[in-house]
């Protein structure tokens, strides 16, 4: 008798489970203290699921940070802007994005001191830098459409890391500020000071 073939939903649900169980223990315990054992009894898979799924530990985590992201939702909403209202258009782009960032604030901050600590540079083309690299895409893309258009100066790849770098600061040294990092009047603020600059 043939084992029962397993629904697109079921191997969806088992992965994000993998993963879900793969931040928490990542926010807690870093890379070296994450071991593939306990992501899988946290879970509720066994070792060989997980290796099926991510194939490695280095794998699995990259892809838990690229997950981290959100990289459908930061997409579907950038492709519904429209231009009409720049300044309306980046002030969204912001609250999302700080929202986000808000609620990844330990994993980053793990993954930066790891980063930091690193003996070789760090690999761009790594699993877990390719969601914050699509995300900087896509507000790359959003820069050079109002920049053709003749209403923003600027290069729009450095339009880009400046704005993510802005809101970036703003989640990780959320402690150095006194306040939380998503009070809209001071993220409407900092678009402000950022649009100042590049308007045309």
């Amino acid at each position: 008798m043939l084992a029962p073939q397993r629904t697109h939903a079921g191997v969806e649900e088992t992965r994000a489970r993998i993963l879900a169980a793969t931040r928490e223990i990542f926010e807690r315990n870093g890379t070296r203290g994450t071991t593939t054992r306990e992501v899988a009894e946290r879970a509720g898979v066994n070792e060989a699921t997980l290796f099926r799924h991510f194939g490695s530990k280095a794998a699995l985590i990259g892809a838990m940070r690229e997950d981290s992201c959100g990289i459908e939702a930061i997409r579907n909403l950038v492709i519904g802007l429209d231009g009409a209202d720049i300044a309306a258009d980046v002030k969204t782009m912001a609250h999302h994005g700080t929202r986000v960032m808000a609620g990844q604030r330990a994993l980053m901050c793990i993954a930066l001191a790891e980063d930091a600590i690193e003996q070789t540079p760090p690999d761009f083309d790594d699993p877990e830098w390719r969601g914050p690299r699509q995300v900087l895409e896509l507000m790359q893309e959003y820069f050079a459409a109002r920049a053709a258009e003749g209403r923003l100066a600027g290069d729009p790849s450095f339009l880009a890391r400046i704005f993510m770098g802005m809101m970036f600061q703003r989640v990780v040294a959320r402690k150095l500020w006194g306040d939380s990092p998503i009070d809209h009047e001071a993220i409407d603020e900092i678009v402000d000071v950022f649009l100042n600059g590049v308007l045309r």
